[in-house]
């Protein structure tokens, strides 16, 4: 059977390194690799002591390494995890050499290189539209809920459902998201049917206005009944995971769709969230979600995915998610990031959830230049603001100037 690598770029920060060199278990004078992460640092999973053993001696021979698992190399474990570091110039060479090799490593050899070609996907496809992502992208939060965390109960009247979209509408928001069950921490879900009844005017309306419409929702029943009316994109805090026919459906409309890692259910998902390894864990859940997309025929031009803060995860776990969220565009997709107004931001500051517009766009601001190509918020005229001098900031050359 053809091996499956599982290769996942790590961020060049000490701390991080540091972290995935002792859950590899390398001897502790190896610690010390840390510095050779210069440009690449790419961790591989589960590899044989032998193919370890191969890709570390051809690391060294063009000057690069390889940390692998004490015992490795005597073949006292029967599995290793790998870090390689390296420049760029080096990887090559390792990637020529590798090609060579026996035992999968020809495989290995171009997932490699696919690490060294990756381009960030500039467009987003959705049905018939086609959204350009060369600059951040606001998604305008409607809540049709009596009882989500920050709006419960704001927009249950038809009158407030359309002033809420002529807010968006005049503050150029570009995909309204409508959802129509809270999953707030420990809420309770509502069946296919109510949430239905609550989102139909809203998605109707949105759709009138000309917007790309977003239903969040796991449920397929709900996702086919709104794909029915037009909309564009599916968010599924599941990752496809709590609904099985999901995928087959959106595959069916051709629909875009956003896959969100989540631990557990929102009725449960805070009741002590434990990870061994919170970013690896992540990445092999959207991986597992984007095969399943894939599997069912949606294009990969359509998948959005998303690692889920406040879903399963104490404060500090957001906080790293938030840190190193550029290691998420390395999966290859377009990345949104919703943090508006959540308790990440409340617990820290010590404010209400409607004291939270400032800290809310501190957050988004670090999401964006940390990689966020989608930004999910409640406050989008402010978001505007945070866009406009990110893009600015991102754009100025020093080079450019003097030259």
């Amino acid at each position: 059977m053809k091996q499956k690598f599982r290769l996942y770029r790590i961020k060049n920060d000490k701390s991080r390194i540091l972290f995935e060199l002792s859950k590899i278990g390398v001897d502790s004078y190896a610690l010390y690799m840390y510095e050779k992460g210069i440009d690449f640092c790419i961790k591989v999973k589960d590899l044989s002591p032998g193919q370890a053993n191969i890709i570390k001696q051809e690391a060294i021979s063009v000057g690069a390494d390889v940390a692998v698992c004490k015992g490795t190399i005597n073949c006292k474990v029967n599995k290793t995890d790998i870090l390689i570091l390296s420049n760029k110039n080096n990887l090559k060479k390792l990637i020529s050499k590798l090609k060579k090799q026996p035992f999968g490593l020809k495989e290995l050899a171009q997932c490699l290189r696919k690490q060294i070609v990756a381009k960030n996907r500039k467009y987003l496809k959705l049905r018939d539209k086609n959204l350009k992502l060369d600059r951040p992208v606001v998604m305008g939060i409607l809540n049709v809920t009596p009882d989500s965390f920050s709006d419960g109960g704001k927009y249950v009247k038809e009158s407030e459902i359309i002033e809420r979209l002529k807010y968006f509408y005049e503050h150029n928001v570009t995909i309204v998201d409508i959802g129509g069950e809270s999953t707030r921490p420990g809420s309770d879900p509502v069946d296919a049917e109510e949430e239905l009844k609550r989102i139909k005017f809203a998605v109707k309306e949105a759709l009138k206005m000309g917007f790309i419409v977003s239903v969040d929702t796991y449920k397929s029943l709900v996702a086919k009944k709104c794909l029915d009316m037009g909309v564009h994109l599916i968010n599924d805090i599941s990752g496809f995971k709590f609904d099985s026919e999901m995928p087959r459906i959106c595959a069916d409309y051709e629909s875009a769709v956003c896959l969100m890692h989540i631990k557990g259910t929102p009725k449960n998902m805070q009741i002590s969230p434990i990870y061994e390894n919170i970013l690896e864990e992540i990445k092999i859940y959207l991986e597992n979600s984007v095969e399943l997309a894939l599997d069912a025929g949606i294009s990969d031009e359509s998948i959005i995915i998303d690692p889920g803060f406040g879903f399963g995860k104490t404060l500090e776990d957001n906080y790293i998610i938030l840190k190193y969220l550029k290691e998420f565009k390395n999966l290859g997709f377009p990345l949104l990031a919703g943090v508006s107004r959540k308790s990440m931001i409340g617990n820290i500051l010590g404010k209400d959830v409607g004291e939270r517009i400032i800290g809310s766009k501190v957050i988004e601001a670090i999401a964006i230049s940390n990689g966020a190509d989608i930004i999910r918020t409640h406050d989008v005229a402010e978001l505007n603001d945070v866009i406009k001098l990110c893009d600015f900031y991102n754009k100025v050359e020093l080079y450019a100037r003097n030259n």
